[in-house]
């Protein structure tokens, strides 16, 4: 709960989703040529971003069921001596 007088800040799901793609990627990338590894890269970059639809999705669900949470409870009062 926030008691402070500024509004809490949305947290940036999708950009935190979007830099896990880019890690991701990138560690494959090195792996595949430090490892000497053959895989499908198209198949990985379908699977990767679906997983990240997938993290996105439940991102929303959970945002949606906290804010109808904080709906649900009394503003706090302004004036701490009440």
């Amino acid at each position: 709960m926030n008691t402070s007088s500024t509004p809490a800040r949305k947290f940036p799901t999708g950009t935190l989703v979007f830099g896990l793609i880019l890690i991701v990627v990138a560690l494959a990338s090195l792996s595949r040529l430090v490892l000497q590894w053959s895989f499908d890269m198209p198949l990985f970059f379908i699977a990767i971003v679906a997983l990240a639809g997938v993290a996105m999705i439940f991102s929303g669900l959970a945002s949606a069921g906290k804010a109808r949470k904080s709906e649900a409870e009394p503003p706090v009062p302004t004036d701490p001596n009440l």
